[in-house]
């Protein structure tokens, strides 16, 4: 030690002072308190919450192609653990209407549970290739909109959901009833800043009825005018080749009265394309090929041909077209009728 530090080291002792010795450390206290720890990483936001929907059809009628509408009867109910009533802000995307009779909330320990009863008038894209042996898909869509989908999600009562079979349209059969549940999502916030990114999406359930029919009576009754114009068409052949204005009087007679018949038939429906339409357009076709071919006997006749050769071969024709045309009805109605 130094001469200084030892005469500072004296002097402090008598004074009862103690210092520190030159280069020693000097230690925090025990006691003084510890710096705070980094901030954690961000805890992942929270599940949304879920409610579980359900929905009965009651009566199902007023399937109208015409106007692509359906009407049922139907009963809709939720349940769900949060303070909410569901069905208050539940959309019906796809309805033009939705009348509600009743409603009522169930008593459910540490649930919260609502149902209605209600009309409601949908739209739905109506398929009629096949009619009227056709099959249809029945669509009710609805969405929870008050809560985007990050909130609220729903799950499809699929135990409880379904449809009456005593009460679905005349000719009519139920091939099957689902309810399921996803989102849907739009490519706009619809005035919430806070979905960002211009992007909303919100829980959807749809209920979805899958029904068929086989109606032959409709069928027939849809086509027996055509028929009627087919039969004259043969007919004409079977008359006098040298006197065509016979002939095309009874064609024209035929061709009148089926385009009545497809008049008729697209009346109810709004559309054509259907097998019964088709038949029609079928019969017409080979209405014209008839005048045609009367034109052609009518020249040969002009020229001098035989008059008994020439009745040959419109017989021969008549037997020919026949056949075709059964040929080509059969397959028509073998590849849509189900």
């Amino acid at each position: 030690m130094s001469l200084p530090n030892l005469r500072l080291t004296v002097v402090a002792a008598l004074l009862g002072l103690s210092l520190p010795l030159a280069g020693a450390t000097t230690n925090a206290p025990t006691g003084a308190p510890a710096k705070p720890p980094a901030a954690a990483s961000k805890v992942a936001a929270s599940s949304p919450q879920t409610a579980e929907v359900g929905i009965y059809i009651i009566d199902l009628r007023d399937l109208s192609p015409a106007k692509g509408t359906f009407t049922c009867d139907f009963w809709i109910w939720s349940r769900t653990q949060i303070q909410e009533n569901i069905l208050s802000e539940l959309q019906f995307v796809n309805a033009e209407k939705v009348l509600w009779y009743a409603e009522a909330k169930p008593e459910v320990p540490g649930m919260t549970c609502y149902k209605r009863r209600g009309t409601g008038v949908f739209r739905m894209g109506w398929n009629l290739s096949r009619y009227p042996f056709d099959t249809q898909l029945l669509p009710i869509q609805m969405e929870y909109t008050l809560k985007d989908s990050s909130r609220i999600l729903l799950t499809a009562d699929t135990a409880n959901s379904g449809i009456s079979t005593k009460n679905l349209p005349p000719g009519w059969k139920l091939k099957a009833f689902a309810l399921e549940t996803d989102t849907v999502t739009y490519s706009s916030n619809l005035g919430d800043s806070g979905l960002g990114a211009a992007r909303g999406e919100f829980a959807r359930a749809t209920a979805m009825i899958d029904v068929s029919r086989n109606d032959t009576a409709e069928y027939w009754s849809l086509v027996s005018s055509a028929y009627v114009g087919l039969v004259m068409m043969l007919v004409s052949y079977f008359m006098e080749v040298d006197k065509p204005a016979s002939r095309f009087a009874l064609l024209g007679a035929s061709l009148f009265a089926t385009v009545i018949s497809l008049r008729s038939a697209l009346a109810g429906l709004g559309n054509i394309g259907t097998l019964a339409d088709r038949f029609h357009l079928l019969v017409i076709g080979f209405i014209i090929f008839s005048l045609g071919f009367t034109i052609f006997l009518s020249q040969l006749h002009h020229r001098g041909f035989d008059d008994r050769r020439l009745r040959l071969w419109s017989v021969m024709t008549a037997g020919a077209v026949a056949a075709t045309f059964a040929c080509i009805n059969f397959l028509l109605y073998r590849s849509h009728a189900a």
